[in-house]
C-alpha cells in the first residue's frame, strides 16, 4: 500500500500522493523543479499547438480553439500553485486537526488500495502504449526516408511527447488523490455514525451525537474548500476532456485503427475513474442519513431526540459534493446530462463545417 510520512513522522495512507500532490505538501528544490517542469510542459504544448493551428481543417480548428482556451486556463491555475501551497496543506490536515480522528482506518485503507491500484494500472498501460506507438511511428518513418537526421528529430519529439503525456497522467493522479482525501473524511464520518447506532440506548448521550454532527459539518466545510481549490481543474476536465474523448470516439468510429481503439480505451478508463472519484463524494455525504434516521428510534430523552433531529436536518439541507463552477453539483444525473449534451455537440459539428 502507498504511504507517505507526515511532517510529525507518522506514516499515513490518507495523505494525497503523487508528484503534484507532493509538490504542494512539501518544500525544497524537488518541489520547485516539479512545478517548473509542469509549467514548461504546458507552455510547450501551448506553443506547439499554436504553431500547427493553421494547418488544420475548420472542424479541427474549432476543437483546437477550445483546447487552447482550456490549456491556458489550466496554465494560469498552475502558475498560481506555489502561492496556494499553504491553502492545500491546510485542507489536507484540517479534518484530523479539528476532529482528532485518525483517517488511516480500515475502510479508508481498503478503499484507497483499490482506487490507487486501478490508477497505477491505467498509468502503466498508458505509458507502455504511447511509448510503443511513438517508437513504431518513428521506425516506420525512418524506413520510408532512411534519413538519420529525421530519425533523431522524431526521437526527440517523441521523447517530448512522452514527457507531456506523463505530466498529464500525474495531473490526473492529483485530481484522483485530492478526491480520495475527501473520500477518507466522509468514510470516517460514516464509520462514526454507524458506531452511534451500535451504542446501547442507555449509554448514548447528547455529547456523542453532537461530536459526530460536528464531524459531519467539518467534513462538509473541507469538501467545499477543496471544491473551490479544484474549481479550474474540474472545469477543465468536464469542459474539454470529456468533449475531446467524444471527438476521439467519433474519429475511431469513422477511421478505425488498432492504435486509435487502444488509445480510446485508455482515455475512457481514465475519464471513468476521475468521474467516479468526483461523484462518489456526494454519495458518501448522503450515505449516513439512513443510519442517523434509524438512530432516532433508539433515543429516549427529548434533548437527545432534538440533537438527532438537528443532525437529520443538517444532512437533508446540505448540498455537499464537488461542483461545476459552483453552478451545478457533480452527481450521476449531472454527468449523464452533461455527457449527452457534449456528445450531441460533437456529433453536430461536422454538419456545421
Amino acid at each position: 500500500m502507498y504511504r507517505i510520512t507526515t511532517l510529525d513522522g507518522r506514516s499515513s495512507c490518507s495523505k494525497p500522493i503523487g508528484l503534484l500532490a507532493s509538490m504542494l505538501q512539501f518544500e525544497g528544490r524537488k518541489s520547485k523543479l516539479t512545478h517548473f517542469v509542469f509549467n514548461c510542459v504546458l507552455i510547450y504544448i501551448n506553443l506547439h499547438d499554436i504553431w500547427l493551428f493553421n494547418t488544420k481543417t475548420k472542424l479541427e480548428m474549432c476543437f483546437e480553439t477550445v483546447y487552447l482556451i482550456s490549456l491556458n486556463v489550466l496554465l494560469f491555475w498552475s502558475l498560481r500553485l506555489n502561492s496556494n501551497k499553504g491553502r492545500y496543506i491546510e485542507l489536507i490536515g484540517t479534518f484530523e486537526d479539528q476532529t482528532r480522528c485518525n483517517l488511516d482506518n480500515a475502510a479508508v485503507y481498503h478503499h484507497f488500495a483499490s482506487i490507487r491500484n486501478i490508477f497505477r494500472i491505467s498509468l502503466v498501460s498508458a505509458m507502455i502504449f504511447f511509448t510503443f506507438a511513438i517508437i513504431y511511428n518513428t521506425i516506420m518513418t525512418f524506413r520510408k526516408s532512411d534519413d538519420y537526421v529525421q530519425l533523431g528529430e522524431h526521437l526527440l519529439l517523441g521523447l517530448a511527447d512522452l514527457i507531456c503525456i506523463l505530466c498529464f497522467q500525474f495531473y490526473n493522479q492529483f485530481l484522483v488523490e485530492s478526491c480520495l482525501h475527501i473520500h477518507a473524511c466522509w468514510l470516517t464520518v460514516n464509520e462514526h455514525v454507524r458506531s452511534l447506532d451500535n451504542i446501547e440506548s442507555r449509554v448514548l448521550n447528547i455529547y456523542k451525537v453532537r461530536q459526530v454532527r460536528s464531524m459531519y459539518s467539518i467534513a462538509a466545510v473541507i469538501t467545499e474548500k477543496m471544491d473551490s481549490f479544484l474549481r479550474i481543474p474540474l472545469f477543465n476536465f468536464y469542459s474539454y476532456f470529456i468533449t475531446s474523448s467524444f471527438d476521439l470516439m467519433a474519429q475511431v468510429w469513422s477511421l478505425p485503427t488498432v492504435f486509435g481503439f487502444i488509445g480510446l480505451l485508455i482515455r475512457v478508463f481514465t475519464m471513468t475513474l476521475i468521474i467516479y472519484s468526483t461523484i462518489h463524494i456526494h454519495y458518501l455525504s448522503n450515505k449516513c442519513f439512513d443510519d442517523v434516521y434509524s438512530l432516532s428510534y433508539k433515543v429516549r430523552s427529548t434533548a437527545l431526540d432534538n440533537e438527532v433531529q438537528l443532525f437529520l436536518d443538517r444532512i437533508s439541507q446540505s448540498v455537499v459534493g464537488f461542483s461545476f463552477l459552483k453552478i451545478s453539483l457533480i452527481t450521476p444525473t449531472f454527468v449523464t446530462a452533461w455527457s449527452s449534451t457534449m456528445l450531441a455537440f460533437v456529433l453536430s459539428l461536422p454538419s456545421l463545417f
